[in-house]
């Protein structure tokens, strides 16, 4: 950095004011995976899956398993507009904690479900759903955390 800004004071020369250089911290790129989002509203589960919200810098829980998921909130939040962490599908190193709607065994691929949590893609109605990933360990019951290993969304078309 210093380099940088010794490289401005040669080409504006001794007697300019010096120039600053700032990044938003939303801005750019984001190498671990992660992204600080606001959220449109209150969120009492951790782990949920959000989607893009009511504008780029805001996230929405998913609420069906046809919405396309952008992240996993690891955070809770207790009013919109808080910033909260998002960790992005695909891009987060690792395997992600979610949770369950229902019963999902281990191997299984689960999509989005209601209220951010995450149901197998087996059994469902017609329509088109978003893998999120492959489950790791299996739930036995709603609201069970299980280990996703991720993907970015693929797309699946179910037809009876």
């Amino acid at each position: 950095m210093k380099h940088v800004i010794n490289l401005f004071r040669k080409m504006l020369g001794p007697r300019q004011p010096m120039l600053y250089l700032s990044n938003s911290v939303a801005e750019g790129v984001h190498g671990d995976g992660n992204i600080t989002k606001l959220a449109d509203a209150a969120q009492a589960l951790r782990h949920a899956l959000v989607k893009i919200g009511s504008d780029a810098d805001h996230v929405a829980v998913t609420t069906a398993g046809t919405e396309v998921p952008l992240g996993v909130c690891d955070d809770e939040c207790t009013a919109a507009e808080d910033n909260i962490n998002v960790q992005l599908l695909g891009q987060k190193q690792g395997t992600i904690l979610m949770v369950a709607h229902a019963a999902i065994d281990a191997g299984d691929f689960v999509v989005a479900a209601a209220a951010g949590r995450v149901q197998t893609i087996d059994g469902i109605t017609n329509g088109t759903y978003y893998i999120v990933g492959r489950a790791i360990n299996a739930a036995t019951a709603q609201d069970d955390l299980i280990e996703v290993a991720h993907c970015v969304p693929v797309q699946r078309v179910v037809s009876g």
